[in-house]
């Protein structure tokens, strides 16, 4: 059963099922209308997707609330990255088309956030480059790291903004 905590899920929806059970140790931020976490692909250092907690399958079906405290979600993390990794800019992308790949089609509003740098970021003594700084990011670059290298990513960028 889903959670009650969250407004409308659908059963049918990979997002809803994540964000029924969220991993709390990759999350960022949690706000009345959004879920943010750090996923396992690092190709780009910290991406992370802010999820919409209340099952819409587009941009224009946003409520003036939802829109509202997006806004602040984009300030708080803009502001997060930068402190903490030295990250700019980040890249927003709200594209969806994996949900249409499959009939029936069930999108549900997602972001993924891309930050970027000119100088590289190092965790757990792994140096990040961004090779394409300064270019459009490749949407299928891909670098898998461990569960605790995410939850490393997690918690600095959840401590920075818990204190600030």
């Amino acid at each position: 059963m889903f959670s009650e905590y969250y407004k409308f899920m659908d059963k049918k929806c990979d997002a809803c099922e994540f964000l029924e059970a969220p991993n709390e140790k990759t999350r960022i931020l949690l706000t009345d209308n959004w879920d943010v976490g750090v996923g396992n692909n690092q190709a780009y250092f910290g991406r992370a997707y802010a999820t919409l907690r209340n099952h819409k399958s587009s941009l224009g079906s946003l409520s003036q609330e939802e829109w509202h405290d997006f806004e602040n979600v984009v300030q708080r993390l803009e502001e997060a990255y930068t402190a903490v990794y030295g990250a700019e800019p980040l890249n927003w992308s709200c594209c969806m088309n994996f949900a249409f790949r499959e009939e029936p089609f069930n999108p549900h509003v997602h972001w993924h956030i891309y930050p970027r740098y000119k100088n590289a970021p190092e965790i757990n003594g792994v140096t990040y480059e961004d090779v394409q700084f300064g270019s459009m990011y490749d949407v299928e670059a891909e670098r898998l790291v461990d569960d605790n290298t995410v939850e490393a990513i997690a918690y600095k960028l959840r401590e920075y903004l818990e204190n600030n």
